[in-house]
């Protein structure tokens, strides 16, 4: 089996979306059997968190995920798209109320409208990935309560009871893999 590596240390946005579906492609394209995602994240942009999970979801080899530092917002929608979850021991989840920039200045009342509906959208999609990847959880959490009303940080040992990751363990990487960085913008 041909396992690569690929280091995704940044925000989730549209560069960094862009290079990490280009690393995995490119890893896949050269052989990899599986791919290990050592992953740590502030989060980001939901229309790139929601693209990160399908395409990770399409992709023909199984996927390992780490938690090597903090999985945050978004980052746990990434998180969740691979089969094995692996959270290193002194690593962290924070799940916190969705929100919306805003650009303009001045806004009507439909685009305030298409606003409020688009994050109602996203807080929906949110709560049935997370419910659905975890759905095997010793312990359920109130997902939407997270996102709408009050954070949760989530110690490494409280993420096995809550399924979000499978197990703890310090990774140490063999030699003889092949690595893929992405970098932030």
């Amino acid at each position: 089996m041909t396992q690569h590596i690929v280091h995704f240390h940044c925000q989730i946005d549209q560069a960094t979306t862009e290079r990490f579906r280009d690393c995995c492609l490119e890893a896949v394209d050269q052989g990899a059997t599986s791919l290990l995602l050592n992953l740590s994240t502030s989060g980001g942009s939901t229309n790139f968190g929601f693209t990160l999970y399908t395409f990770l979801k399409s992709l023909p080899v199984p996927l390992c995920a780490i938690n090597a530092g903090n999985i945050e917002s978004m980052g746990i929608i990434m998180f969740l798209a691979a089969g094995k979850r692996i959270t290193s021991p002194h690593s962290r989840f924070l799940i916190h109320p969705m929100n919306w920039y805003f650009s303009q200045k001045s806004v009507d009342h439909q685009r305030l409208r298409e606003y409020l509906s688009s994050l109602d959208n996203d807080l929906a999609r949110y709560v049935q990935i997370f419910s659905l990847e975890t759905a095997d959880a010793a312990t359920k959490l109130d997902i939407f309560h997270c996102l709408s009303a009050e954070e949760k940080v989530i110690a490494a040992n409280e993420s096995l009871a809550y399924g979000i990751a499978h197990e703890i363990q310090q990774m140490v990487f063999p030699e003889d893999v092949k690595h893929w960085k992405v970098s932030g913008s």
